[in-house]
């Protein structure tokens, strides 16, 4: 079990996910997300930018860690109306449960970079992109000054430090 869940179950990360919508509907446009499309937001919190790359039309499949921000995604996109996206419990270090070569667009925002194992992440974000798809990470760099970067600098003292890089993979 990845030792993550426990840490984002707590609390109320959607709370602070909020301050962060209007920068999710605007990467979205950036990134010219669109009309069938099919997409997998990985670390997908309840759906910052999930819901918006549903809304312009693609085909979404939000993958968490965490069951309370499935929930809430899945709350959110009922809400919203939006058939075209569903959320599911999963760890984005084995997606096993997806066919490789599924998705036009993978895309990770501040999620994927919290699993302990980034090798087993980077090759599933790989198999599950057809060829020719794109793949997109957000992660958070040192130093970085703001609110959401210091509060997960805090949250980074109790999880586990990632394992040592292997050569053998």
């Amino acid at each position: 079990m990845n030792p993550n869940k426990a840490l984002w179950e707590k609390g109320d990360f959607t709370r602070i996910a909020e301050t962060m919508r209007e920068s999710g509907e605007e990467l979205i446009a950036a990134l010219g997300i669109g009309p069938g499309m099919e997409m997998l937001d990985l670390g997908c919190g309840d759906g910052t930018t999930a819901l918006p790359a549903a809304r312009a039309g693609a085909n979404v499949l939000g993958i968490d860690i965490a069951a309370n921000l499935v929930a809430a995604g899945n709350e959110r996109a009922q809400a919203a109306g939006l058939a075209n996206l569903r959320f599911e419990e999963g760890d984005a270090s084995d997606l096993a449960s997806l066919a490789d070569a599924r998705f036009d667009f993978v895309l990770t925002m501040f999620g994927a970079m919290f699993a302990p194992r980034p090798h087993d992440v980077a090759r599933e974000m790989v198999r599950v992109t057809r060829p020719g798809g794109r793949i997109v990470m957000g992660n958070w760099i040192p130093g970085d000054p703001t609110l959401v970067a210091q509060i997960l600098k805090i949250s980074a003292a109790y999880t586990p430090p990632p394992p040592e890089a292997s050569s053998a993979r």
